[in-house]
């Protein structure tokens, strides 16, 4: 027993460490490209600071959306698993009445 807990333990870990390597890389591209295209943009219409801005607010905006998305099934695996822990215990509750 105490094997599958370390084994469920490590996954856990690992999974953790590269949902955490993701989010990183995920947010560091999606800047980069958009600033990058930004000052491009600014650099052909000799406008410097504006589309950098512009496009590091987009950065921003994707890159929350994009975190979103990648954390959304643990969100959703964490609500089943309440439910389910709601479920058992009122179940339980359920089974000592009718034992009384």
């Amino acid at each position: 027993m105490q094997k599958e807990d370390k084994k469920e333990e490590k996954f856990a870990l690992t999974y953790a460490l590269s949902l955490i390597t993701q989010i990183g890389l995920v947010v560091s591209v999606i800047t980069i490209f958009f600033i990058g295209l930004g000052y491009w943009i600014d650099k052909q219409l000799q406008t410097l600071p504006l589309f950098v801005i512009i496009f590091a607010f987009l950065a921003f905006v994707s890159s929350m959306a994009a975190v979103y998305f990648l954390i959304l099934p643990i969100i959703k695996k964490s609500d089943k698993e309440a439910e389910e822990k709601k479920k058992e215990v009122k179940e339980a509750k359920e089974a000592k009445e009718v034992k009384e």
